[in-house]
């Protein structure tokens, strides 16, 4: 486990070094160590990349923005951000409406929980789970989707929910819904249908897709958020454990399945170990022994 640790510590990914550091192993940000890992960071050119994203002016571009800002363990303490939130918020619409919950968590972990938007959309949003602890399919067109779950049930749409939760979990807030939502992946053993416990929901979420956007979640991101939330440990998330360890190789480094063609920050090759996968899958473990 050292090696795998050291590996995540190397200086050839200064965003994965400061994550783990801070959030992995929990070292106090005003250590020596800490603070040249975040100074590097800051000055590196994965992270300039990202920044130039936001002066271009467009709605995806600045959400992807935010996204890698968030992955990078980053707050609007650290980057100069503030002017870009209004215009997110503005432009989320019928265009972006599958991204909204993604982009709530990303407020969130990005330091603005206290945004009057933000204060408004979260019950809200939270409001739309139902019984069965799914968030209906947002497409009032369709008759079918690739979740085939009850009542047009969307499972990806689902999964950000619970990534938003888990963001809630860690400053705090815990709201009557997370309850419905934890049933729901304990009653389907977290990937499987209900009435087929042979029969994964969707499949490439069984995967190790990343980085991540409002479709495309991998398995990793899904312990990781049922571990913040404490239920990791329960005997129906046994199968998804074991499916997700089918993608380390002989060094306990997990393998990257699949990407974007072209992702929005520099994540890796396919079919190679991954940092990224690897470290949320530490991630996972450590908020599951808690």
């Amino acid at each position: 486990m050292n090696n795998v640790i050291n590996w995540l510590l190397k200086d050839d990914t200064p965003e994965v070094k400061y994550r783990t550091m801070t959030e992995l192993l929990g070292m106090p940000k005003d250590e020596v160590e800490v603070k040249n890992a975040y100074e590097n960071l800051l000055s590196s050119k994965r992270l300039s990349l990202v920044m130039e994203k936001l002066k271009l002016n467009k709605k995806w571009e600045d959400i992807n923005a935010f996204l890698a800002l968030t992955e990078f363990g980053l707050t609007r303490i650290d980057v100069s951000i503030d002017d870009y939130i209004e215009r997110i918020i503005k432009n989320m619409n019928m265009s972006t409406k599958c991204a909204k919950i993604l982009v709530l968590r990303n407020l969130v972990s990005l330091g603005y929980y206290e945004h009057p938007w933000v204060q408004e959309q979260i019950p809200l949003v939270f409001s739309t789970i139902r019984q069965d602890g799914t968030v209906r399919c947002l497409d009032k067109s369709k008759k079918t989707n690739d979740s085939k779950l009850l009542d047009m049930g969307c499972y990806r749409q689902t999964t950000t929910y619970l990534l938003l939760a888990a963001e809630l979990k860690k400053i705090g807030i815990i709201l009557p819904q997370f309850e419905l939502l934890l049933k729901f992946y304990l009653n389907n053993y977290v990937v499987f249908h209900s009435n087929d416990s042979g029969k994964v929901i969707i499949k490439d979420m069984v995967e190790t897709f990343y980085p991540i956007d409002h479709v495309h979640i991998g398995l990793h991101m899904i312990m990781y958020g049922l571990s913040v939330l404490g239920v990791a440990n329960h005997p129906n998330c046994e199968k998804a454990w074991v499916l997700l360890d089918s993608k380390k190789d002989f060094e306990s480094k997990y393998i990257l399945s699949e990407s974007f063609a072209e992702p929005y920050f520099d994540v890796g090759m396919v079919g190679q170990p991954n940092k990224w996968v690897t470290l949320y899958v530490l991630l996972s473990e450590k908020y599951r022994t808690k």
